[in-house]
Parts: C-alpha cells; structure tokens; sequence
C-alpha cells in the first residue's frame, strides 16, 4: 500500500498528514461536515448533525468486546506470528463497524499509519495499536469529565462556562495541547451554511469535468461554490477534540435523560427531558418516557434537588473545586473514590427513576455512601 503525504502550513512550518484523514468543514449551523478521505482519489461524506452528539456516544462505546479478542491475541512470537496478529487486529477494529459515526474510520487511519507507514519494528507495531486501545478507553474517562464538568446542566451551574473549562484545566493540563491543521478548499458554502446537496458525487474523478461541473453549479444554483477553510483531521483524539471545542464555543450543553439517565446534547433552546436512544423494542426514550408519570425532572422532584446537592458537594471536593482560585486546602477525594462513590451514585438514581427506590430510599443510601468520604456526615 503506498501512502500518500499533504502538507499544511501552520505557524510557518508545513505540517505533514497522511492519508486516510478526514476533512472537517464547520459552519453557522450545528452540523460538521465531514469528508473521510481513504485516498486521493477515494473518500465518503457524512454531515454529522447535533454538534456534540458524537462526543457523548464515544463516552458510550462499548469496547469491552474488543478488549476480549484483544487478551486471545499470542504476541509472545510476533515475527512469526505477525500476519496473523495484523489479520486479528483489522478484524478486531472492524467490532466497531456502524457503532459510532467515525471511530472506526479513524482506527482503521491508525492501522494503515502504523503497519503501512511505519518504520517500527513488527514487536513495536503490534504493541502500538494494543496500547492504542486501551489508551483510547482510558480517554473514554477523560471526556466523561470534560463534558460533565464544562457542559452540564445539572452539575456546577454557579459557574460560567470559562470558569468551568479552567477548572477542568487545572485537573488536565495536557488536554489543551492539540494543534489542529487547517487548509483551503473549494465548497459549496452560502451565507455561511454548508449546503450537502451541492457535494459532488463521483465514481472515477477522472471521468469528470472538474472546471465544467464546477461552473453549472456555481451558475445554476443561488448557493454558490466557495472557497473555506476546514480542519485535517488524522487521529480519533484531534476529532473529538474538535467537535469538543466547538460545543464549547457555541455553549452547547448536556442533560441526563430523564429516563435511561445517559447524558444527551441539548440541541436547541427547548426544554428537553428524554433523548432519542433506543429504550425498548424499537421505541426511544423520548417516545416512552412522556408516558412514564415517575419520571420527573430535577426541577419537578425534590428528591432529585437533594441527590444533585449531594453529588455537586463531592464533585467540589474532587475536583477541589472550592479552593481552585486560592490556596486553601480543601476536603478532598481522589479520582479513584470518586469514580467509585459516582458510579454507586448513578445507579441509586436510575433505580430511583425507575421507581425501584422511593425518594427516602434514596437518600439514606446516597447519605449512607457518603460518610465514608465526608467526617461529616
């Protein structure tokens, strides 16, 4: 396989990507569309609607199936055994086939880089993309963080959205180290919206007209061919990295599902109560859960009010929130006893959703939980 090379010139320095990439055009609107170049001459696109809608289902992904496949792999004899191992390793990335909008084609971006256009030896190669997985697990943890932290609705509200990206900051100073490449191109771009319905779609570029296609359209239509910038994205971090950014600039936020309790973007101003995962059969939560009179939202439920009181206090002292301007010492909690004391938290209140505990059940178990974290309690 030959690998082809593109340069960007960033801060006066060509900045070298390699194919497959992707080529991220934002807009006015809260879609990014994107064309996922496997080749120069070979590419899909995708608009992705919702801006954020991707970040929080790789926050949901579930890799534990890959990771599974992963211990059955034999790398005690990888020189022997290497073909095997890199047949494995595709087959293994291919689990993730249609369960996430990019995450596989950005993967598959790591494999081709790595067996293909890489001058490591075949140990170091195949040790490269195992860690890749469980690297890419761990910053499924990492995102759970950020958007909770920066973008919830429900969780440090006293802050402003830049107080509370500092705040995650001071806890992840490497997160902000990405230096996304930007290029020019051609775009059916208006009034500052991508229209997807002038992309050009070919099956053999050089069967096509270029200049002559490109001058109907631009005649034709009120929406016509321009020059933008877009982002050249080649690794999974600097795409969710992107669209992370962006729903930071635009304030897009997150709330709990009212019913299955994951996180969904709030697409819009609306108040929004249930998202649009599938809950039951074929029905979604925003289908069923209108229906569901014990569901009510934290506003609605004094129980909820009390539950969230109780979870802003411990994510304070984890994040030592209280004291992030100062030099005050603060009560705090490791990550380790909060992502534990979190995890029992989250499950007391589905249960209490769905009505397996009442209101006083539920706070004297989250009470309860919480004194062997607090003196004072």
């Amino acid at each position: 396989m030959k690998l082809v090379k593109i340069y960007s010139l960033q801060g006066g320095e060509y900045m070298e990507a390699t194919y497959p990439f992707a080529r991220v055009f934002t807009d006015k609107t809260n879609n990014l569309n994107v064309f996922f170049d496997e080749s120069p001459t070979a590419n899909t696109f995708v608009q992705l609607k919702d801006m954020g809608k991707c970040v929080v289902e790789f926050c949901e992904l579930d890799f534990s199936e890959c990771l599974e496949e992963l211990k059955k792999l034999n790398t005690e004899e990888v020189s022997s055994n290497f073909e095997e191992i890199k047949n494995r390793l595709w087959y293994i990335v291919d689990l993730l086939k249609d369960k996430h909008p990019y995450v596989q084609f950005f993967l598959n971006s790591q494999m081709v880089l790595t067996f293909y256009g890489s001058d490591k030896s075949k140990e170091e190669q195949v040790g490269s993309i195992i860690h890749m997985f469980h690297y890419y697990v761990d910053l499924q943890n990492t995102y759970r963080i950020a958007l909770e932290v920066c973008l919830s609705e429900e969780v440090l509200n006293e802050y402003t959205l830049p107080e509370r990206f500092l705040i995650f900051g001071n806890n992840f100073p490497t997160f902000n180290r990405y230096m996304l490449r930007t290029r020019y191109g051609i775009a059916p771009m208006s009034y500052g919206e991508f229209d997807k319905s002038r992309v050009l779609r070919y099956s053999d570029p050089d069967e096509v007209d270029m200049k002559k296609k490109l001058a109907d359209i631009h005649r034709d239509s009120q929406t016509p061919i321009n020059m933008a910038s877009y982002f050249v994205i080649q690794t999974l971090e600097e795409m969710l990295y992107l669209e992370f950014m962006e729903m930071l600039k635009r304030g897009i936020r997150i709330k709990h599902c009212a019913l299955c309790d994951k996180y969904f973007v709030l697409a819009d101003k609306r108040k929004r109560e249930y998202c649009d995962r599938i809950y039951k059969g074929n029905r979604t939560c925003k289908q069923i859960g209108a229906k569901l009179k014990f569901n009510k939202s934290v506003e609605e439920d004094t129980y909820l009010q009390q539950f969230q009181t109780i979870y802003n206090r411990m994510y304070s002292r984890y994040y030592r929130i209280d004291a992030w301007d100062s030099n005050r010492e603060t009560n705090s909690i490791t990550e380790e006893e909060f992502r534990h004391w979190s995890s029992h938290a989250s499950q007391l209140r589905l249960d209490y959703k769905a009505g397996k505990l009442d209101g006083e059940e539920l706070l004297k178990a989250l009470k309860y939980s919480t004194k062997f974290y607090d003196n004072e309690s």
